[in-house]
This record gives structure tokens, sequence and C-alpha cells, in this order.
């Protein structure tokens, strides 16, 4: 039979607490060479340093100069019952973490709640009473109230954490849920005020309101935009502090993931903004050269005959579609807004509502300029212009919803990987 020795008990509870000999001797202030001499049973420990060495092993003195354990079995009861107690201390602090989120999430309905209560209240201002801008103030009021109170919400059930903690980890992802529901709530806030917005803005003054149909698509356009800039600030800034001041915890593969799109939310709002600017240059090199008159349909008329002709001509075909009364049997043109001109001398019936400018101009060289602008061709140039306009704004329509198919597809891409 082996015998028992203490420097061999030494040597296989040192083994069993994955200690070297260095580190063991650090602990009992004494050189690797020494430890290495109690195990190989050259000498023993010193007296007064056995109950130091009981202690690191977690046995008793007895234990360590019998050079055995009074009770072989104990190490595994003890960790039966240690294990019994660590799964009893995981459903306690599942439990206390399920109650703090319940009523967190309760609670959190209460901000919900205000946001609401603001848009009803702006709503009764500006559809019943017709001031747009009260009903906004009252609203902002409602949604300032609404972030108080979640950002009191959520420090006070924020649970401190210590890395020493066991429970370290997951108490930080639970912290981290908490946060990024918080996220969700205070972009909910910001939508109802982008919402509420119109209200405010695009109305003349303070004793105006806008109409259910137009607050309502006013309303869903700034909604869109403040979804946007408020996405990206949030996916390039605000996430990056939450992460780095260790306020939202992620795991390896969620902390690339998060990375990866804001590397590429980063380039896709820089070419966004690189061809915005391009857009807006060319939007003003064209409109300082481009406007309603410029799809215009004039007539030129070079001697006063053709122009009388064309004018009287023009009376007559508009009061023989049915225009007008009939004239007395002595007048064979007659009807309403029949006016007349003098020109080189000559006089001419017209009526003034078909056009919409006359000039005309005589030059030293006697030569006659005169230009006709018809009501209808008037109405047409601003119907060109207006589609130019829009074709403009469509590029800046193209550009926006290029850059979020772009975004989707490449984060799509990213997450397959």
């Amino acid at each position: 039979m082996e015998k028992k020795t203490i420097g061999r008990f030494i040597s296989t509870l040192r083994k069993a607490n994955g200690m070297t000999q260095k580190e063991l001797g650090e602990k009992l202030f004494v050189s690797d060479k020494t430890v290495s001499r109690w195990e190989c049973d050259e000498c023993a420990p010193d007296l007064s340093l056995i109950p130091s060495i009981a202690e690191i092993f977690g046995i008793t003195t007895d234990e360590l100069l019998r050079g055995e354990r009074n009770n072989p079995d104990r190490e595994v009861i003890a960790e039966d019952i240690s294990g019994k107690q660590r799964a009893k201390s995981d459903k306690q602090l599942g439990l206390m973490l399920y109650n703090r989120k319940k009523k967190y999430t309760n609670l959190s309905f209460i901000s919900i709640g205000l946001c609401l209560a603001g848009v009803i209240a702006s709503a009764i201002c500006n559809l019943a009473f017709m001031r747009g801008v009260l009903g906004f103030c009252i609203a902002c009021i409602f949604l300032l109230g609404a972030t108080i109170c979640q950002i009191c919400f959520t420090v006070s059930f924020r649970l401190p954490t210590d890395d020493e903690q066991e429970y370290s980890q997951r108490i930080k992802a639970a912290n981290t849920s908490m946060v990024f529901s918080s996220v969700k709530i205070f972009f909910w806030i910001l939508l109802t005020f982008a919402f509420c917005l119109p209200i405010a803005v695009i109305v003349p003054d303070s004793f105006y309101g806008l109409s259910l149909g137009s607050w309502a698509g006013y309303g869903l356009l700034f909604i869109c935009g403040a979804f946007l800039v408020g996405y990206c600030l949030y996916k390039i800034i605000v996430q990056k502090i939450l992460v780095d001041k260790g306020i939202a915890l992620l795991d390896e593969k969620e902390a690339a993931r998060v990375t990866s799109e804001r590397n590429l939310l980063k380039k896709i709002a820089l070419v966004f903004l690189i061809v915005l600017a391009l857009i807006l240059l060319m939007t003003y090199i064209l409109t300082s050269f481009i406007d309603e008159n410029t799809f215009t349909k004039r007539l030129r008329f070079d001697n006063p005959d053709d122009f009388i002709e064309y004018m009287q001509t023009e009376y007559d075909e508009w009061y023989r579609e049915g225009y007008g009364s009939e004239p007395p049997a002595d007048i064979p043109v007659y009807g309403p807004n029949k006016e007349w001109g003098k020109i080189d001398g000559k006089e001419y019936y017209y009526n003034r509502m078909l056009y919409e400018s006359v000039t005309s101009v005589r030059h030293e060289n006697g030569e006659w300029e005169i230009v006709v602008v018809t009501d209808e061709a008037s109405q047409n140039g601003e119907v060109m212009y207006s589609a130019f306009c829009m074709s403009l704004l469509s590029l800046h329509a193209v550009n926006l919803i290029g850059c979020i198919l772009w975004y989707v597809i490449k984060s799509k891409k990213n997450n397959k990987t």
C-alpha cells in the first residue's frame, strides 16, 4: 500500500486545484523549490505554514497532517449541495429579472399613453378650434413628460453590475434588453413629435389649422423623414455610445454584426449626401435659366393686320362655340367680354379673358413686334414647368429609395454570411 505523506497529499491537492508549485509558493511566501522539496518528502512544511496550507485547499489541519481526508465522500456531498444551491439561486434570479421586466414594461405604457394623449389634445385644438400651433405646444408638453418618465423608468429598473459577480452576464443581458426597449419608446416619441409638427409649421400663423386630410398627408411625410434621420443617428452614433459606455452589452457575434451595419450605413449615407448635393447643384443651375416662361408658347406677329385678324377670329370662334347671348340682327358679332382695342390707328374687337398678355412694340425702322400669350398657352406652360420640377424632385426620391434598397439588400446578405 502506498504510504500517505504530507508531501504527496500537498502535491495531490495542488494538482486538483490547477495550481503550479510557483503559484502555491507565492501564496505561502516560499520558493517553488521549497514546495518541490515538500512534495518529494525531502522536508516537511514549517508548523507555522500548516494552517495556511489547509486554508488554501479547504481542508482541516488534521487532514493535512494525516495526509488524507477524513471523509472521502464529503467533496461529492458538498458539490451536490452546492449544485442545488446554485440551481435555486438561478431560479430566484430568473424570477427577479422577470418581475422587474414585467413592471418596467407596464410602466412603459405610461409613456406610450402620454404620447397618445398628446396626439388627441393636438387634434382637438387643430380640428375643433383651428389652433394648430396651440395644439402642437400642448402635444410637446405631453411628449416631454413621456420622455422624462421613460428615462426615469430606465434608470430605476437598471440593475448595478460587477464583473466579479457570479451572475453579472445575465444581469447585463437583462439591462441591455431594457435599454433597447427604451430606445423603441424614444423612437415612438420622436415619430409622434414629427406627426404633430405640420400643424405648427405648415399653417400660416397661430390662428389657423390643417384639415384632417392635409394633416395626415404631411404627418406621414414628416414621420418618414424623422424615422430615416432617427434610424441613421441611432445606428451610427447612439448605438455605438451605448456599447462603448457599457450601457448595452453585446456578444462578439452581435457586436460584429452591429459594427458591419454601422460601417455600411456610413458609406451609404455618404453616397446619399454626395448625390443629394449634386442634384441640388444641378437644380439650382437649371432653375436659374428655366422658368414658366420657358415652356409657354408665344404667338408673334410682325404687322398689325395679321394681329387684328387673329384677335377678331379668336373672338368669333369663341362666340360660335356657344358662349354669350344671341346678337341683334344689325350687329353680326356681339357677345359678352367683347372689348375694343386700337393698334396703328386701326380698331379691333377681342375677348380679353382669352389672353394672358398682349405686348406690341414698333421699332424705329417701322417694323412691328407683337407678342400674344393665350390663357391656354400660359396654363400649359405652368403644367410643363410643374412636370419639370417634379422630375427634378423625383431624382431625390430615386436617390433615397436606391440607398434604402442598397442598405436592406446588403444587410440581409451580410446577416446570411
